[in-house]
């Protein structure tokens, strides 16, 4: 957990757990893992500019480190950069001797992260000298290193590393290119400092000094909020900007340089997941575009608001002013630790203030919905993680039973055996047979599939074996088939207990020897076919009344698999849910639909005899009948769903459940919070309407809603 959120950016938490671990480890005497909190803490303290306490850990690792050489070497490489940090370079590189030793000893253990962390160490101290080539070299081998491992985050912040130290080199162009591009994210903010600084470096060489100015502020701003003092450290190498003044990052001292609005834009969007930071970046921008007259930045815990800054306010008048404000008038950016960062603006008059200040509040509150949507797809994906079936998005399986029937259905692909699928109908019998396919060496031929119930039985002959042209009446044509339609490939027999007696002796024959007879030829024809065959049927049942041949069953059951329904794999309830949610509304341009936890229960309790099919169609119902952006509840569900949970008929407005178990107050707000929003609702954002139905004054439904925050209308 402390490396975790060291790699994020959040010291203070890495901290916590680092101590903690330390605690632990002394009461349960570990030594291995009191070194490695020891190391961490160091590495933490080295970051933040405490190196009397980093010294004192890595003095205790580096003495009782001896028989372990990974954490010796990681104990090595943090004093290294403590000493860099300090200025003592010659101290660094005999450091880094030491540690060379080490690996010689033992170089067999050489995990990736222990070879990219000393390159970049290595550079780190190439930089702080000033041998910007020689960093460049070093950051090549670690950059190329952090790729075959897949490593994104020291990728990022390589990449940026080396782009600033080819432009401080004097290689433009190349440093140009080797800026990292990232299209979506989000990216830890170190990863963004390091970017920016990146930005600020071949900026400042191409003598772009007001653009490099903004960007150098905004890498050291990010330094800042993270209380990262060696990224503040490193971030000045060799950018002459830092000597004239302007690069101060302290928010009360910004000198307003003409900055690039879309990359202020952009990095809103970018550190939307860390409100100290973003705040920074947010209360900077307000002043760079000159529209507020005066502008706070407040952050709010339990011991009440504090001024984290202030421009056109005194202190005691920010906080004067945020406390007379109107819950409107604040910005929220979000929720860092115990504390809830704000920002308050007061526009000035003239329209194109006004304007940009209404657009960097709307730029703040789409950087906090993407955010959230981003932190909501993480936690849908950690609590059910939904494996699909290859590229089809179709096909989600995150059951024990699905997961071994999708094992078993990959390692038989391979075979050309035929297979027969079982299981309900909409169990997704088709999506397991495409997935064999894929898995298969016939992928790149065709997969056809054909329902033997889609055509008539009196021409099922025909449509599964062909004909010649003239070979009956309305042969107007030659008609090849489908089993030649999928030669090479796989053909999948939906329904093949439909399959009537006269048909079944030239099934059984192609699938002894590969051989068809068209219609109508005097020859019978090779087609090399791979057959999967699914039925909802009893095939056994069948063979027993006489109605499917007995020899054709077992030339079909080489290998069988049972698809369970879909009441037997309940973990896949959500994941699907959520997937068609996103499709289908996405199609009917329904916004972002979420649902509700009670209505998410009605669906995982139903015993859907339609499967995965029935599932899927009553998602587009549900979407159909939704207003845009809206949460699911179960008022949307089909009757037949309620009916399930039910005991009493159902008078289709939604009902809440209270737990007996709690106090009186807590039961109380909840049930006044929910009726406040379905009246909300009802009343589709008419404030006074809702009161009238709620049967209170507008005034008291007014400060219900301060009191809880609901701003919006639902």
């Amino acid at each position: 957990m402390s490396a975790i959120a060291m790699v994020m950016g959040d010291l203070t938490q890495s901290l916590t757990h680092a101590t903690h671990a330390l605690n632990l480890a002394d009461e349960s005497g570990h030594a291995r893992t009191r070194l490695a909190a020891a190391i961490n803490i160091a590495q933490i303290m080295e970051r933040r500019g405490d190196t009397e306490t980093a010294k004192r850990h890595l003095n205790y690792a580096v003495e009782h480190a001896k028989e372990n050489t990974h954490l010796l070497r990681a104990a090595w490489d943090s004093w290294a950069n403590l000493l860099i940090t300090s200025g003592r370079h010659d101290e660094a590189r005999a450091a880094f001797g030491t540690y060379a030793k080490i690996v010689s000893k033992d170089p067999l253990l050489r995990p990736h992260w222990d070879a990219i962390t000393e390159l970049c160490s290595q550079a780190r101290l190439s930089q702080a000298e000033g041998d910007w080539t020689g960093a460049t070299d070093l950051l090549d081998q670690a950059l190329q290193l952090s790729r075959t491992f897949d490593d994104h985050t020291w990728t990022r912040r390589i990449a940026s590393n080396r782009a600033r130290c080819l432009a401080l080199s004097g290689h433009i162009s190349p440093a140009i290119l080797g800026v990292p591009e990232w299209a979506d994210g989000p990216i830890d903010p170190e990863s963004l400092g390091h970017f920016y600084g990146a930005l600020a470096a071949i900026e400042s060489v191409q003598g772009q000094t007001d653009r490099a100015a903004v960007h150098f502020r905004r890498a050291t701003r990010i330094a800042l909020g993270l209380g990262n003092a060696a990224l503040s450290h490193d971030l000045r190498y060799g950018v002459a900007l830092t000597s004239t003044g302007p690069c101060d990052p302290d928010l009360r001292t910004v000198r307003r340089d003409e900055p690039s609005h879309l990359d202020s834009a952009v990095a809103l969007l970018e550190l939307a997941g860390h409100p100290h930071i973003l705040g920074r970046e947010a209360f900077a921008l307000l002043q760079e575009t000159r529209c507020a007259d005066a502008v706070a930045l407040v952050a709010t815990g339990p011991a009440g608001p504090r001024i984290v800054a202030a421009d056109g306010w005194t202190e005691p008048a920010a906080l004067a002013a945020v406390a007379a404000a109107k819950a409107d008038d604040l910005v929220t950016l979000g929720q860092h630790r115990d504390e809830t960062w704000q920002i308050l603006a007061t526009p000035r008059p003239g329209l194109d203030e006004r304007c940009s200040l209404a657009n960097i509040r709307k730029l703040l509150a789409t950087a906090r919905t993407l955010d959230q949507y981003r932190r909501d797809e993480k936690q849908r994906a950690a609590l059910w993680p939904a494996e699909s079936l290859d590229s089809d998005p179709e096909s989600i399986w995150v059951s024990e039973l699905s997961a071994e029937l999708l094992t078993t259905a990959r390692r038989i692909a391979l075979s050309p055996v035929a297979v027969l699928l079982t299981g309900e109908t909409g169990t997704g019998k088709e999506m397991l047979a495409r997935a064999i396919h894929r898995a298969s060496d016939r992928a790149s031929r065709p997969f056809v599939p054909f329902n033997c119930t889609a055509v008539p039985r009196e021409m099922l002959d025909s449509q599964l074996f062909g004909y010649r042209k003239g070979a009956f009446t309305g042969a107007e044509a030659a008609f090849p088939g489908v089993i030649r339609a999928a030669a090479m490939g796989t053909l999948f027999l939906d329904e093949i207990a439909e399959i009537g007696l006269d048909v079944q002796p030239k099934l059984l024959r192609f699938l002894d020897n590969y051989e068809i007879h068209p219609i109508g030829e005097s020859q019978p024809v090779k087609v090399d076919v791979r057959i999967v065959a699914a039925t909802n049927g009893h095939l056994e049942q069948l063979v027993a009344d006489g109605r499917f041949r007995e020899d054709l069953f077992y030339r079909l059951n080489v290998v069988r698999l049972r698809i369970p329904a879909l009441r037997e794999r309940r973990e896949e309830i959500p994941p699907l849910v959520q997937h068609y949610l996103r499709k289908v509304g996405d199609e009917q341009h329904k916004g972002y639909l979420t649902l509700s936890d009670e209505a998410l229960e009605y669906l995982l309790l139903y015993s859907w005899p339609g499967n995965i099919r029935q599932l899927a169609n009553e998602v587009r119902r549900i979407v159909a009948l939704a207003q845009p952006d809206a949460t699911i509840t179960p008022h949307h569900l089909s009757p037949e769903i309620l009916a399930s949970r039910r005991t009493v008929p159902a008078s289709g407005e939604p009902e809440i459940r209270v737990r007996l178990d709690q106090p009186l107050p807590a039961a109380v707000e909840l049930l006044e919070q929910m009726m406040v929003r379905r009246a909300l609702e009802r009343a589709r954002g008419r404030v006074e309407e809702a009161s009238r139905l709620l049967g209170i004054s507008r005034k008291g439904l007014f400060l219900k809603r301060r009191r809880w925050g609901l701003r919006k209308a639902s």
